[in-house]
């Protein structure tokens, strides 16, 4: 919310792996690897440049529910000098170094909500028709060192959570409802109905208002509350699952200069890189500096394979570096009903398909994926295999001595 003047404050697997199983071994070519850019804003604050900025009216990345968003950084508190975070009621976010600005001039109508980094901390606010409350972390993320952050929001009781590298470091409640960018909004504010990266939107005052510098890579913003405790920050970069609502890699390239669209992985809500300078470096720039470093594609070097029970079956298959595991399926192929990840890197890929039908035929496709790209999805016209009429069980008797 601003105001004109101020902003106030393996047990299936071992089951079924004795049984027969249907095999069909290949060798998949790997899909062009990822450039492996981030994004290097220099915090500039001034003339709608050292940016991006992402429409939300009328678009799916307009979030007002529950929400995860998520990304990766880098900075130092000698580039983003802002006072202490502080916590509580009011939009008190807006004074620190801001990463995501989804703020409007006024109530707000339905709300608005905003990320920065506030005295090296991170500091989440979120609105909704004026009344406001901001949660600070605890975590001195600005220490030169890639870090995972991740901040949800539930509608139903307000409740905010801050997690740094998997780790969960504040929570606390705010506004209950719907904080979404009200469509067809009047305003004679022109950046209103964008999230902005990297800057304060409106350019009120960068003094007050300070932007981001620093690196960021690899943002997701999710539908869902996607963390609720401790979790393992990704290894590799995401891949877009049903409740992603935009993905971020920035690997459109090259180094240098980043002054055209940025692409949202989902294909829904591409971005704009407003380059250029105020009395500071220029940004934003693509830098190879990246949270995954060098990182070889995958190739599979076994399978698929599958074992198949009359309800269930699992799909293995190795790849000759970890990876993450993919798994789609259904009735036909070229049909997918359904899908399956395993977010662990591994080499030994083994997925279990459930809710399957007794004497049924299905077909399916895998694929793994880490930082340096993708396998394709294997094998190119699916494989097929058949469910069993009966579902074998073995008991053990017990021998008492």
């Amino acid at each position: 919310m601003r105001h004109l003047v101020l902003r106030v404050a393996g047990i299936l697997v071992g089951l079924l792996l004795p049984f027969t199983v249907l095999p069909m071994r290949l060798s998949s070519p790997t899909a062009k690897a990822a450039a492996g850019f981030s994004l290097r804003f220099y915090g500039n604050g001034g003339r709608d440049i050292d940016r991006v900025k992402i429409l939300v009216e009328g678009q799916s990345v307009n979030a007002g529910g529950d929400f995860t968003l998520e990304w990766w950084m880098k900075a130092t508190q000698a580039e983003n000098t802002s006072s202490a975070c502080r916590s509580g009621a009011g939009d008190l976010w807006i004074f620190g170094n801001i990463l995501f600005d989804r703020d409007v001039f006024g109530p707000g109508d339905y709300g608005d909500y905003g990320i920065s980094l506030a005295g090296g901390r991170i500091a989440f606010g979120v609105n909704r028709g004026g009344t406001g409350f901001t949660l600070c972390g605890t975590s001195n993320v600005a220490d030169g060192r890639w870090h995972h952050i991740a901040v949800t929001r539930r509608a139903s009781d307000g409740q905010m959570q801050i997690f740094v590298d998997g780790r969960l470091d504040a929570e606390g409640i705010g506004p209950t409802g719907d904080i979404r960018y009200r469509d067809g909004r009047l305003t004679s504010y022109p950046n209103d109905p964008y999230l902005v990266l990297g800057a304060e939107k409106h350019d009120v005052d960068r003094d007050i208002y300070p932007s981001y510098s620093g690196w960021v890579d690899e943002v997701r913003l999710s539908r869902i509350v996607r963390y609720n405790g401790p979790f393992s920050p990704p290894a590799v970069p995401f891949t877009p699952d049903a409740d992603t609502l935009a993905l971020y890699h920035f690997d459109e390239g090259p180094a240098g200069p980043c002054q055209g669209t940025v692409t949202d992985a989902t294909g829904a809500n591409p971005g704009q890189c407003q380059y250029g300078s105020v009395d500071r470096t220029a940004g934003p720039v693509y830098s190879s500096d990246t949270p995954f470093g060098m990182v070889a594609p995958p190739s599979i070097l076994s399978g698929p394979e599958v074992s198949a029970l009359a309800t269930t079956a699992v799909v293995s298959w190795t790849t000759d570096v970890e990876a993450m595991g993919e798994v789609r399926w259904g009735s036909v192929c070229g049909t997918w009903t359904r899908s399956r990840q395993n977010p662990t890197p591994t080499r030994a890929h083994a997925m279990a398909l459930d809710g399957l039908s007794p004497s049924a035929s299905y077909c399916l496709q895998v694929r793994s994926v880490n930082a340096g790209g993708s396998t394709r999805w294997a094998p190119e016209a699916g494989l097929v295999f058949t469910t069993r009429a009966v579902e074998f069980r073995v008991y053990l008797s017990l021998v008492w001595r």
